[in-house]
């Protein structure tokens, strides 16, 4: 009876090894606290996962590089005013400042066409600067809270600069008013006049959100 169930025990582990073998095509090792079989189980769900890491990170930079083309094609339809280094850099910077918030990258860009048809120059009647048309009362505000170096109004006409306080500003909206029609409404014509209109039950005409959603579709279905 020791016999059987001692040749038993051995045929039980012969199999383990065999299926082990099968499945990973090399023997079982040992992880601690695990026997054997279920070691080169663990074996075989780490390298699952680092297979699907790798494939999600490849796709990842399959998206950012099809993004950053998709962007780069869209400023050549504009006269930026600036040197081509920094043209073609400016695709990076939305990327950058996209991924911080959570941003879609050319939704970013659809506002930064909205505001200033990426002319970095741009200068509007109420004293707004750059790319992403920026009041130097609100841009000084922004840069302090976001511990960015303020030169004076040059700073407004660093592209970089200019979409970073612009992306932070846009967040901050959305995080007070909860809705990006909102954000995007208070962005255009400030925050503390909308929420006076807010207060008072009136909404005011989302021309601008609209304007900004058509483009983002404009450029979103845009083939490359």
């Amino acid at each position: 009876m020791t016999s059987y169930k001692a040749k038993q025990i051995i045929l039980s582990s012969v199999l383990v090894l065999a299926f082990t073998s099968f499945l990973t095509g090399k023997t079982s090792q040992y992880v601690s606290g695990l026997s054997p079989f279920f070691s080169s189980v663990s074996q075989m769900e780490g390298n699952f996962f680092d297979r699907a890491k790798e494939k999600r990170f490849q796709s990842e930079l399959a998206y950012n590089k099809s993004t950053r083309n998709k962007i780069r094609q869209v400023i050549l339809e504009y006269n930026t005013g600036l040197d081509e280094t920094s043209s073609l850099l400016i695709p990076e910077w939305i990327l950058a400042e996209s991924k911080k918030y959570g941003y879609d990258p050319l939704f970013l860009t659809a506002l930064i066409i909205t505001e200033s048809s990426f002319y970095n120059w741009a200068k509007s009647n109420r004293g707004a600067h750059g790319l992403m048309q920026l009041k130097l009362a609100t841009a000084v505000a922004l840069a302090s809270e976001t511990h960015l170096k303020w030169k004076g109004t040059p700073t407004l006409y660093d592209p970089e600069k200019n979409i970073a306080l612009g992306a932070y500003y846009l967040n901050k909206m959305m995080t007070r008013f909860g809705d990006l029609t909102l954000a995007l409404e208070a962005y255009n014509q400030g925050p503390s006049r909308l929420s006076r209109f807010l207060r008072k039950g009136y909404l005011p005409h989302k021309r601008y959100s609209r304007k900004v959603f058509k483009n983002y579709r404009k450029i979103r279905f845009q083939p490359i």
